[in-house]
C-alpha cells in the first residue's frame, strides 16, 4: 500500500461516523423547469413546512447561499456527466472545494454521486465511472476533515432482476460487478446507500398493474406471505428485496435511504392529484409510524419526489417525469398534505411573495380558426415536441379530452406563456390565428396556466463551469476555501515525501 493509501484509510479510520437513522420524510428539489421560484423562497416554504432534510439535484451557488445559516440538512448530487469529467483524485478535491469548503455555513449531510448511474429506464446510459468517483469523493472528503459528509449513491429499482418475492431478490447479473463494489466502498466507510422507489410504476412492471398494491392502506388483493413474513405493498416488497440483494453481493445490514419516492399527478394512467394525495398521506404515515418493512423493521429516511414540477426534464421515457411536484410551478400546493403522518386534512404552507404575470391567456381566434387547415394545425401541435411543454394533452393526462380547437388553444397558451407573454415577439401571433383574451379558457379538468415572473435566468447545467468563474463568493468563504487547499497541498506534499524516503 503506497503512502497516500495509507494516510486514507488512518484518517478514514479515526474519523468514522456513525449513520443514525431517524424515520424522516424529506423532500427532493429538482430546478429543471422554464421560470423558477428563487431559491430564498424555496428555503422559506420548506422551513415553513418543517421540512428539515433536502435533496438538492442541482447544487448551484445562488441554491446553495439560500440554505446558508439554516439547519436543513442537504444532500446534494453530482451530476451523471460530471462523474465522467472527473478524471482522478484532484478533479474531484476541486469539486469538493467548490461545492463543499465554499459553503461553510450550509449543513451538508450527504453528496449523490450521480442520479441513478446504473440504471437505464430514465437514460439513454449508464455511468459506471460513478463507482470510481465516489470512492474519491469520500476520501476528499475525509482529507478536508469532513468525514461526517458521506458519499452515496442511488439506484432504481431496474437494478435488480425481475421476481415478485423478496426473498428471490438479487441483481442483474450485468450490473451485479459495479454493484458490488459500490456497496463495498459505501460499508467501508459507513455510509448508507440510496434506493428510489416508485410504486405506481413497480405495480405496473410487476403487479398486473394492480394499482391499490401501490397504497399503504392494506386494501389490495395482491397481498401475499413470503415465508413467513407479509407483504401488503410494493414499497415494503421492493425494498426487502433491494436489502436481500445487498445482503447476496457481501453487503448486509446497510443502512438504505429511500432517496426518492412519489406519486406523478398526470401524464400516466392513475397518476392524478387524488391518487397523489391518498399515496402521500399513506407515505407520511409509514414514516412516522417507523415500523419498518418485514424485513427491515425500524424507522427509515424517505424523500419525497419531487417539491415541484419540472417542465424542461427529458419526457422521452414517460411524461409523467414532468408532473412529480406536490407543488404547482407557482408554489401553491397542489393537495392538502401532513407532512406530519397524522393524517390531518392540513394545508402545506405557500410560497410567499411569487408574482404572477397577468391575466391573459393567448387562444385560437375563433374569427379565422375553421379556416385552419390540417398541415398547418400539425406544424402548430408539432411545437409540443420542440418548444412548449404539453403533456398535460397525453392520452390519460388531465387535458387529454380538450377538443382539437382547444388544443390547439392550450398549445397557443404554453408557447405564449413560456415566451413571458412577450407581444412585442409576436409570441401570440401564431400566423394571425392567435388572439390575446382575458377570460379564462380552462376547463374542469384542464388548466391553462398562467406563469410567473421569472425571477432567474435558468441555468441547466447546475455548477460553475470552472473554479475561477466559482470563486466568487464573500471573501470568508474565499479564504476558507483558499486554506482548505493549501492544507490538502500540504499533506500531498507530505504523502510523496513519504514515497520518496521509503
Amino acid at each position: 500500500m503506497n503512502g497516500f493509501n495509507l494516510l486514507i484509510c488512518a484518517i478514514s479510520f479515526l474519523s468514522l461516523e456513525t449513520i443514525d437513522v431517524e424515520g424522516y420524510l424529506g423532500m427532493n428539489w429538482g430546478r429543471l423547469a422554464t421560470q423558477r421560484m428563487i431559491p430564498s423562497m424555496v428555503v422559506d416554504l420548506l422551513m415553513q413546512n418543517k421540512i428539515n432534510y433536502v435533496k438538492l439535484y442541482s447544487a448551484s451557488d445562488n441554491v446553495l447561499e439560500a440554505f446558508s445559516e439554516t439547519d436543513v440538512g442537504l444532500e446534494v448530487t453530482m451530476p451523471n456527466l460530471y462523474t465522467q469529467k472527473l478524471k482522478n483524485q484532484a478533479d474531484v478535491i476541486d469539486w469538493v472545494v467548490q461545492i463543499i469548503v465554499r459553503h461553510p455555513n450550509v449543513h451538508f449531510m450527504y453528496v449523490c454521486i450521480g442520479t441513478q448511474p446504473l440504471s437505464i429506464t430514465f437514460s439513454n446510459q449508464t455511468y459506471p465511472e460513478a463507482i470510481q468517483v465516489l470512492d474519491w469523493t469520500q476520501r476528499a472528503l475525509n482529507l478536508i476533515n469532513k468525514s461526517e459528509i458521506k458519499a452515496t449513491m442511488s439506484h432504481f429499482t431496474d437494478v435488480l432482476i425481475p421476481v415478485k418475492k423478496p426473498s428471490e431478490g438479487a441483481f442483474r447479473a450485468n450490473l451485479e460487478p459495479n454493484m458490488t463494489r459500490s456497496c463495498q466502498i459505501l460499508q467501508s466507510n459507513n455510509a448508507p446507500i440510496g434506493l428510489d422507489v416508485f410504486p405506481l410504476l413497480s405495480v405496473n412492471d410487476l403487479f398486473n398493474g394492480d394499482t391499490e398494491f401501490a397504497f399503504f392502506e392494506n386494501n389490495s388483493t395482491s397481498v401475499f406471505k413470503d415465508g413467513d413474513k407479509t407483504y401488503s405493498n410494493v414499497f415494503e416488497v421492493m425494498y426487502d428485496m433491494f436489502d436481500v440483494a445487498l445482503e447476496k453481493v457481501g453487503c448486509p445490514n446497510m443502512t438504505i435511504i429511500v432517496d426518492a419516492i412519489g406519486w406523478p399527478t398526470d401524464g400516466i394512467k392513475d397518476g392524478n392529484i387524488p391518487n397523489a394525495q391518498r399515496f402521500h398521506q399513506g407515505l407520511a404515515k409509514f414514516v412516522a409510524s417507523k415500523k419498518g418493512t418485514p424485513r427491515r423493521p425500524g424507522p427509515i429516511d424517505a424523500y419525497i419526489h419531487n417539491l415541484s414540477d419540472e417542465n424542461k426534464i427529458n419526457k422521452s421515457t414517460g411524461s409523467f417525469r414532468r408532473h412529480w411536484g406536490i407543488y404547482k410551478f407557482d408554489g401553491q400546493p397542489k393537495f392538502n398534505f401532513d407532512l406530519q403522518g397524522l393524517g390531518r386534512d392540513v394545508k402545506l404552507v405557500p410560497a410567499v411573495g411569487i408574482t404572477h404575470m397577468p391575466k391573459r391567456w393567448c387562444i385560437v381566434n375563433g374569427d379565422v380558426g375553421n379556416d385552419i387547415d390540417n398541415t398547418t394545425r400539425e406544424n402548430f401541435l408539432d411545437a409540443c415536441d420542440s418548444t412548449v411543454d404539453c403533456t398535460a394533452m397525453e392520452a390519460g393526462a388531465s387535458c387529454s379530452n380538450l377538443t382539437e380547437t382547444q388544443k390547439l388553444s392550450y398549445v397557443f397558451n404554453m408557447g405564449f406563456q413560456t415566451a413571458a407573454q412577450n407581444v412585442y415577439n409576436k409570441s401570440c401571433y401564431y400566423n394571425g390565428y392567435g388572439k390575446i383574451v382575458s377570460d379564462d379558457p380552462s376547463t374542469p379538468f384542464c388548466t391553462f396556466p398562467v406563469e410567473i415572473l421569472a425571477a432567474e435566468i435558468p441555468n441547466f447545467n447546475g455548477y460553475a463551469r470552472s473554479l475561477a468563474h466559482a470563486l466568487k463568493p464573500s471573501s470568508i468563504s474565499l479564504m476558507i476555501a483558499i486554506m482548505q487547499t493549501l492544507f490538502i497541498c500540504f499533506i500531498l506534499m507530505c504523502t510523496c515525501h513519504y514515497n520518496h524516503t521509503d
